[in-house]
């Protein structure tokens, strides 16, 4: 495998938003009581936008009156002091405070779904945020009990079907318009959702009209195979369901926006030890930032939600309720950094689930090593006379004849002026990737 130099008109790599989901918006404080330490850790790991819900049921509507705001009051304090992008999700059902809110899909409930999303633009327009419709509409109608997984787009007696969603997104992009001509919108926030199924339907159906694209939501935690739990599966997933897309749009791509993504390192069933979910930040970073169809990436969470070590909700935080930074922080920020520094990026497969990466930024060249998981072996032989690598967030060591390869990343520096080739050897003589 040989790297050439990059030719000056290839240098025009834009990266995606890199961002990260908080919890200021929701009437539950979760951790989230000091907007002064969320943005200090929110700069530490390099984040450039932020991802909140101002819930539906923030909101008062007396009779006859002009809707009021009843929470959020975190959010609105916190907006004006921050200097990321923030990406606002509308919607959650509204079972207190209006009749048909669980949810909006008849016409009285849409009409109180449309007096709460103008007010929501009115507060929030002047900071310029993305606005995102509803949340995992097709995993639950968010009132009573968990409900069975819906099967494929759903039966249209069952109000998380994709015709429910396609009618309240539409709407709700037309009423946003109204409010806030040109405002950029989301769809979809799609949870689980096997085969894509459910988001095939809504795209089908329209519901991408007049939006930025779809955003959707990867997770892996529980997968039987631990060799799936990995950041790899989630790119496969996402790039499955961009051909499907293509094949109902007629070959046109899709523009796809990840919300959330992340691993929780809680102590029990589905949880992930903290250097396998570090090194899987790291991976997603850098392998969805070459792919252009993927505009942004939000992981889940800024930190945990409560101080319980079994709840799984609870412990997808990059730092721990108590703000400790995890072992994920440093290497979130050292492959973010690389994204955003970079004039010019792409990654390799030479075999599945073996990974090189190369990041070029001005005279700057870095390339970049790593399996999936730690079972995964594969070793690397350099070009006699490179300097001695790093281990991503670790010490610098040896550049040796050959370097055996895991789940951390290991980089290196090398000239940009000349070419670089490398011998990649599988360690568990897996098919050669087609990549």
């Amino acid at each position: 495998m040989t790297f050439d130099p990059v030719a000056p008109q290839a240098r025009a790599f834009e990266p995606p938003i890199i961002g990260v989901n908080v919890y200021y918006g929701p009437s539950r404080v979760l951790g989230y009581n000091n907007s002064d330490t969320g943005l200090r850790q929110l700069h530490e790991v390099g984040a450039v936008s932020t991802r909140d819900y101002l819930p539906w049921q923030a909101f008062k509507f007396p009779p006859g009156g002009s809707v009021v705001r009843a929470g959020g009051e975190r959010m609105m304090r916190f907006l004006p002091k921050s200097d990321l992008l923030p990406l606002i999700n509308l919607g959650h059902t509204n079972s207190l405070t209006v009749p048909g809110g669980i949810p909006p899909i008849t016409d009285e409930g849409l009409r109180y779904f449309g007096a709460y999303l103008r007010k929501a633009v009115e507060l929030t327009g002047p900071y310029n945020p993305i606005y995102e419709i509803w949340n995992e509409w097709n995993m639950t109608i968010g009132y009573g009990e968990r409900e069975k997984t819906l099967d494929g787009e759903g039966p249209s007696e069952d109000p998380r079907a994709a015709v429910h969603y396609v009618r309240v997104a539409k709407f709700a992009v037309e009423t946003i318009w109204q409010k806030m001509p040109n405002a950029r919108i989301l769809v979809g926030a799609v949870g689980d959702d096997e085969g894509w199924k459910w988001a095939q339907a809504v795209v089908r159906d329209g519901a991408l009209d007049n939006t930025l694209g779809l955003s959707v939501h990867l997770y892996n935690q529980c997968r039987a195979d631990k060799a799936h739990r990995t950041a790899a599966e989630m790119i496969e997933r996402v790039e499955d369901l961009q051909a499907k897309l293509k094949d109902i749009r007629g070959g046109v791509e899709t523009p796809i926006y990840v919300t959330e993504y992340g691993w929780p390192t809680l102590k029990g069933n589905c949880g992930m030890p903290y250097d396998d979910t570090a090194y899987n930040f790291a991976q997603f970073i850098l392998q969805s930032a070459t792919i252009p169809w993927i505009k942004g990436i939000w992981i889940h969470a800024l930190k945990n939600i409560s101080p319980d070590p079994l709840d799984r909700e609870s412990n997808y935080g990059l730092f721990t309720y108590d703000d400790k930074p995890k072992m994920a922080v440093c290497f979130v920020r050292a492959a973010t950094d690389l994204v955003k520094s970079a004039d010019a990026i792409e990654v390799r497969q030479p075999f599945k689930d073996v990974f090189v990466a190369r990041v070029t930024s001005g005279q700057s060249q870095k390339i970049i090593f790593w399996t999936s998981y730690k079972e995964r072996s594969a070793t690397v032989a350099l070009p006699f006379g490179t300097q001695p690598g790093q281990t991503m967030c670790g010490e610098r060591h040896a550049a040796l004849q050959k370097v055996a390869l895991g789940p951390a990343p290991l980089v290196y520096d090398v000239d940009s002026s000349r070419p670089f080739a490398i011998d990649v050897t599988d360690g568990t003589s897996a098919v050669p990737s087609q990549n």
